[in-house]
């Protein structure tokens, strides 16, 4: 038997902030339409059952038009069956109130257990009065496939939106199917069990950079494996570019480009300057922007360093030699923090982003 298992997904969620309107509302479409773009794959792979470890949408009370795409999309499917796990974002309970039936769900009050033929899928929502005594109460056959869900990180401690793996050991779990972490992890519980994040299935925001996708189980004579599989439609990706010794714009446009050229244009970059540049050369983070504009999207953050020669600013009774020697002349900072603050000043002088 295969099985998807996807979490995470936040629909109806907010953009990155950084993303102008147009590309927000794009992002937006795209967030939605990867669910059934997710979902006509299991149908293409002959994948019966999607495992929903929470966080299938943003908040509590999802739009009408997320959760009718939602349903009607399960409801579409009838040939799968889905296991819905409320997460920390939805979990007051986003289920549509209408019986589908082969939309399987969860609550918080004990384990609830399915089984489709000698695989056991069970999970229970982690809430304030059972995130350290459900652990106790979990009971599974050993001699079945066992698939166990829950949301929340994985960690060596009791808290809500918190699973202690120790605390699962030698409970007969085969496969711990787990929301919360907006990254691909994947680790062992015992010598039987194995637990997985599948990460979220798109990115949002910069803070949410590399391959995001679902993961794939394949289960025979209850022997698993396991696969992550990278699907959204855009990946954010974030390089530090060094452009130590570039004499003007032209050098660091160049610099830039060829690091980047080898991305695909559809992705969305994150690109930070970082090195040494010499005081007086006269360029924008938006001038990369739009000399990258053939991307999807592109975000420039200046984070190079002047290079400075305390000499020039000796006689200079300017603002910012006033600025300059009370900084390198103040024995309370080291000479990196001393040209840490001297750049975040002249930035801000000038007009500029300060990290």
């Amino acid at each position: 038997m295969k099985i998807l298992h996807t979490a995470d997904i936040h629909l109806g969620s907010k953009i990155e902030s950084k993303f102008p309107s147009d590309i927000s509302s794009i992002r937006k479409k795209e967030l939605l339409s990867s669910f059934k773009r997710m979902v006509d794959y299991a149908k293409e792979n002959d994948i019966s059952v999607i495992l929903l470890s929470g966080d299938v949408f943003d908040k509590d009370k999802p739009s009408l038009k997320e959760k009718e795409y939602f349903y009607k999309t399960i409801k579409s499917n009838p040939q799968i069956t889905f296991f819905y796990l409320n997460g920390n974002h939805d979990k007051e309970g986003s289920y549509i109130e209408s019986d589908i039936e082969n939309l399987k769900t969860f609550n918080k009050e004990k384990f609830t257990y399915y089984q489709i033929e000698d695989i056991c899928v069970g999970g229970i929502e982690i809430s304030s009065s059972n995130y350290k005594s459900f652990y106790s109460t979990l009971a599974l056959n050993k001699n079945l496939f066992n698939i166990v869900m829950l949301h929340g990180d994985a960690t060596d401690s009791f808290g809500m939106d918190k699973v202690k793996i120790d605390n699962l050991k030698n409970k007969n779990i085969d496969y711990l199917a787990l929301g919360h972490i907006h990254k691909y992890q994947a680790g062992r519980i015992d010598d039987r069990g194995v637990y997985a994040f599948p990460g979220c299935l798109e990115p949002r925001g910069f803070d949410e950079c590399g391959e995001k996708g679902f993961i794939v189980l394949d289960i025979e004579n209850k022997k698993l494996s396991y696969e992550f599989i990278p699907f959204s439609t855009r990946t954010i990706i974030e390089r530090n570019v060094d452009v130590t010794g570039a004499k003007d714009f032209y050098d660091i446009e160049r610099i830039v480009k060829q690091a980047v050229y080898k991305f695909d244009k559809k992705n969305i970059l994150r690109i930070n300057l970082i090195g040494e540049l010499e005081a007086g050369i006269d360029f924008d983070e938006s001038d990369i922007e739009v000399s990258l504009s053939t991307f999807f999207f592109v975000n420039v953050k200046n984070k190079t360093t002047l290079k400075i020669n305390i000499d020039d600013y000796n006689d200079d009774k300017s603002l910012i030699g006033e600025f300059i020697r009370g900084i390198y002349n103040n024995p309370n900072y080291s000479l990196e923090d001393k040209h840490k603050l001297i750049n975040m000043g002249l930035r801000a002088i000038n007009g500029k982003e300060v990290d």
